[in-house]
């Protein structure tokens, strides 16, 4: 039996990772390679190939574009086809891996390409919204960041607006 909330979760996370990727390469440029993820349905884990820390602006630049992605509602279309025909066609593929003469390849509009088996919600706007809550190093040339898409977004945005609530209630009772 599928836990659909869990599976709904674990599907924003996992077609966030791609508009992740394809960001990290439109913004740091294109020698930015996956190293590895996590999917999970609270969060998401990236690791890529860069050579420094990303700044603040880096980073505001990142979640920007793949937020402008998500509110662009772009289908998420996946076809089966030859592994030549796909990496022909664009698709990125990640190359340590074992690949058959078939492939699936998922789309995202024009602006990611990439081989994948994995579960991915129908349209781009189904992930809600993406933040990235951290960033760091984890071997040498490689770089993570961790990031949370739809409820897990509104649950720290809620917990935010809680603890400014808080904290301006509490100014507004020392003033009295």
């Amino acid at each position: 039996m599928v836990d659909a909330p869990r599976r709904a979760a674990t599907r924003r996370n996992h077609t966030a990772t791609h508009l992740l990727h394809a960001a990290l390469r439109t913004t740091l440029g294109t020698h930015v390679k996956q190293a590895g993820s996590l999917v999970a349905p609270e969060r998401l884990r990236f690791d890529f190939t860069h050579y420094a820390a990303l700044d603040k602006q880096d980073l505001l630049d990142i979640e920007d574009l793949v937020n402008e992605r998500i509110l662009s509602n772009d289908e998420v279309r996946t076809e089966v086809m030859e592994i030549e025909a796909a990496i022909a066609s664009g698709a990125m593929a990640l190359f340590d891996e074992k690949y058959g003469s078939e492939v699936r390849v998922v789309s995202l509009n024009s602006f990611s390409k990439e081989l994948c088996g994995g579960t991915h919600v129908h349209r781009t706007g189904d992930i809600g919204a993406f933040k990235i809550i951290s960033e760091g190093s984890v071997a040498a040339g490689i770089r993570r960041i961790e990031a949370l898409t739809g409820e897990g977004v509104l649950k720290i945005s809620e917990g935010s607006q809680r603890d400014a609530g808080a904290t301006f209630r509490g100014a507004a009772r020392q003033a009295r």
